[in-house]
């Protein structure tokens, strides 16, 4: 009897069909396509909803936001009359691949209300009524079978990946190794270890793969002019993690790539020029995460050691950076 009642509402949902005009959606900046996306989404549940969207002004609008509560994504549609909220609806979603469901539902009870408790609440003599009525005399059965196919093993459906450029700039703190001169020449000469302050150019290429993981590539560059030339330079491929995935989330993260260094201290070229393994670690916070700007304040430690047999020289870099990712 209540699906007979729930077709009831949906030829009545048909008949009583309205435009909506679906405002701009707010929030949708987890990708590049994603306002497209989620604007083509609500249009097809407007119109699953009985109703027939429109860009134009109409009585009835919906409007939709977007946002990320926790580890969730949380969806709430508004019917708005006379720019009023008559009816308000809110989904959560687990992550962006079950967006369009909670897009759906949000939507319909938004236009419609729970349909559920629309037919819960259909008067009790229209069902006395109904089990009353005899059916007609001609009718006919007809049974639809249905045959379920295995979805394709494809790779359509995946989480859409933002991306980031990163530029900064900041100070470091360089250091070199403790040298020994080669007794046989007389060129040569020892070099204890120094520390020096420098500044740092920060450039990084962000892949965010979750709400908490990103897969990174930086380029730090430590440079000192003056009194002695010094250039430490590292190239990192390695990923982060983000402690929470709220507008302002702290991260920690480490990279392992190679490694060049100049340094006139010493004499010999083959000291003073140094290529090989680098690795470092990073740890910062990035404010306006959500947004599709953001800033960051980071730290990190460069390790590099010259050539790829001997680790007995390593020259290391920390830095304080401030950077811009967008």
């Amino acid at each position: 009897m209540k699906k007979f009642i729930a077709a009831l509402f949906s030829l009545a949902v048909v008949s009583f069909a309205a435009n909506v005009q679906i405002l701009e959606p707010t929030g949708a900046d987890f990708s590049d396509d994603a306002p497209t996306v989620v604007k083509s989404l609500l249009r097809a549940a407007v119109s699953k909803s009985g109703n027939t969207p429109v860009e134009d002004s109409s009585e009835i609008q919906l409007r939709t936001s977007i946002m990320t509560m926790g580890g969730y994504i949380l969806v709430i549609c508004e019917q708005l009359k006379g720019g009023a909220v008559v009816v308000s609806s809110k989904q959560k979603s687990a992550s962006v691949d079950d967006l369009d469901v909670s897009i759906e539902k949000a939507t319909v009870e938004a236009l419609l209300g729970p349909q559920e408790n629309l037919i819960d609440q259909a008067p009790a003599e229209s069902t006395a009524e109904a089990k009353k009525e005899p059916l007609p005399v001609n009718t006919s059965v007809v049974t639809v079978e249905y045959e379920e196919k295995p979805a394709p093993d494809t790779l359509e459906k995946k989480r859409p990946t933002r991306n980031y450029n990163g530029f900064g700039l900041g100070v470091a703190l360089w250091h070199n190794y403790d040298y020994s001169a080669d007794p046989d020449n007389e060129d040569d000469k020892d070099v204890d270890r120094d520390w020096s302050t420098s500044f740092v150019v920060h450039y990084a290429r962000i892949f965010e793969v979750s709400n908490h993981a990103a897969i990174t590539m930086l380029n730090n560059t430590n440079m000192v002019f003056g009194k002695g030339w010094q250039i430490h330079e590292t190239f990192l491929i390695g990923g982060r993690y983000y402690i929470q995935s709220g507008a302002v989330s702290p991260y920690f993260g480490a990279g392992i790539g190679l490694g060049a260094q100049l340094d006139n201290h010493y004499a010999e070229f083959s000291e003073y020029f140094a290529l090989g393994i680098a690795g470092g670690v990073e740890a910062g916070i990035v404010f306006f995460r959500n947004s599709a700007m953001q800033l960051e304040l980071g730290a990190t430690w460069d390790a590099l050691w010259d050539g790829f047999s001997d680790f007995g020289r390593r020259f290391g870099a920390g830095s304080l950076y401030i950077a811009i990712n967008y």
